[in-house]
């Protein structure tokens, strides 16, 4: 029952934090967490938190397991996926396990790559952008019916 418990547990909270951190940004942060830090500090301190929800069972590492919530459900929607794979990348050692200090090592290395200016702010013009989404498709009409435009009836034919 305790197994079963954590992880539904860690998926609520990780619901519900998620939804409080979009609608209140962390301090330094330009907005909600799709626009991320502005500042290395307030980066730092955004990959804490997001670590502590991630590890469910608080042994100091995030796993496969813990890290698959990332890829299903709403998180997925969410950009989990891009997340998990952003995390895969971030064990440098290879044992499948991300550290707390593989995280910074790599949320710094990303702020540093952000922060073209290198004044210390991700500014506005520095953040990356969302691609626009792809207009669907339009499909041609033919022109219907006769003179007026009207379909053809059943008794219009000639001879009818």
């Amino acid at each position: 029952m305790h197994r079963v418990l954590v992880p539904a547990l860690a998926v609520a909270a990780m619901a519900v934090a998620s939804s409080a951190a979009a609608q209140t940004p962390p301090p330094g942060a330009g907005g909600g967490m799709m626009r991320g830090p502005q500042t290395l500090e307030a980066a730092l301190a955004f990959q804490d938190r997001m670590f502590d929800r991630l590890d469910a069972n608080q042994d100091g590492f995030i796993t496969a397991d813990e890290m698959a919530m990332l890829t299903s459900g709403p998180m997925a929607a969410q950009g989990g996926g891009r997340m998990r794979a952003m995390m895969a990348r971030a064990d440098t050692n290879g044992d499948a396990r991300l550290s707390r200090d593989e995280l910074h090592v790599a949320a710094e290395a990303r702020f540093h790559q952000m922060d073209a200016d290198g004044d210390g702010v991700i500014s506005e013009s520095e953040r990356p952008r969302m691609p626009a989404p792809a207009a669907p498709p339009t499909v041609p009409t033919a022109p219907m019916g006769g003179q007026d435009g009207m379909p053809p009836m059943g008794n219009d034919q000639p001879g009818g």
